[in-house]
């Protein structure tokens, strides 16, 4: 499923600040087929400033990782008193947060570990670009072991899919050079997936490939033009497209 050409060399990567054109993992995985205007606005980051209204389905997983985080600020169980009941989202939203907070609290309740922040940005030097991405929740266990977990809130099935797998290669690169265990759970459905890759290998093999996708990227951001189908719903780059004149 990974495999791919290794000839390429590896692809420096760092974490800044500064503002650089963009690509996410929706962007890496859908370019063949994505408006070529969408392309262009999210490549140049021009969602960082536009309207956030359709990032508010987004919540109550990022209030969930974001405490489970607090949670694990010391080596040990997660504590329970991080978790606080979110009184400024709807009562549906705060229905889910709690049915999340169970579902995390009985698949690690029990598991000590120290969380570290592997923020949301790493600079791909070479192609000028920076891969912007929640990577998960990044945590240390007490024998050193690095554990990515990736917590959804979906009830459905729980995959790793390789575009994951290959973001999260690159996103842990500095954080986990050596050992690496990759969990999906579902917080509802209490449905998992794990991978424990071979990071020699399947780093190299996710460095080729999202070169290669950078590129196609680059190519139809270059074209701009518009496309009026699936993607107008949930684009945050409607005002001013032709198609909707």
């Amino acid at each position: 499923m990974y495999r791919r050409n290794l000839s390429h060399p590896p692809i420096t990567v760092r974490s800044v600040e500064e503002e650089l054109p963009r690509v996410t993992p929706a962007l890496l995985r859908r370019a063949d087929d994505m408006c070529r205007r969408r392309i262009a606005k999210e490549h140049a980051g021009g969602k960082r400033f536009a309207n956030r209204a359709s990032d508010a389905r987004f919540a109550v997983a990022n209030r969930v990782v974001a405490d489970a985080r607090l949670a694990h600020a010391e080596l040990g169980p997660p504590r329970t008193e991080a978790f606080v009941d979110p009184t400024d989202l709807e009562p549906e939203q705060r229905a889910l947060y709690r049915a999340a907070v169970a579902g995390y609290l009985a698949t690690f309740g029990a598991e000590p570990g120290r969380a570290a922040d592997l923020g949301w940005r790493t600079v791909i030097e070479e192609q000028g670009v920076e891969l912007l991405s929640d990577a998960g929740l990044a945590v240390e266990l007490p024998d050193g072991r690095r554990e990515l977990r990736q917590l959804r809130l979906s009830g459905n099935p729980v995959t790793l899919e390789p575009t994951d797998v290959f973001v999260a290669l690159i996103r842990t690169r500095d954080w986990a050079p050596d050992d690496l265990r990759i969990v999906a759970v579902d917080l509802l459905s209490l449905e998992s997936a794990e991978h424990i890759p071979d990071l020699g290998r399947e780093r190299a093999e996710a460095f080729a490939w999202i070169t290669e996708r950078i590129e196609l990227v680059k190519s139809r951001a270059l074209d701009g033009r518009a496309q009026a189908g699936a993607d107008c719903s949930g684009c945050a780059f409607i005002a001013g497209c032709d198609r909707h004149t």
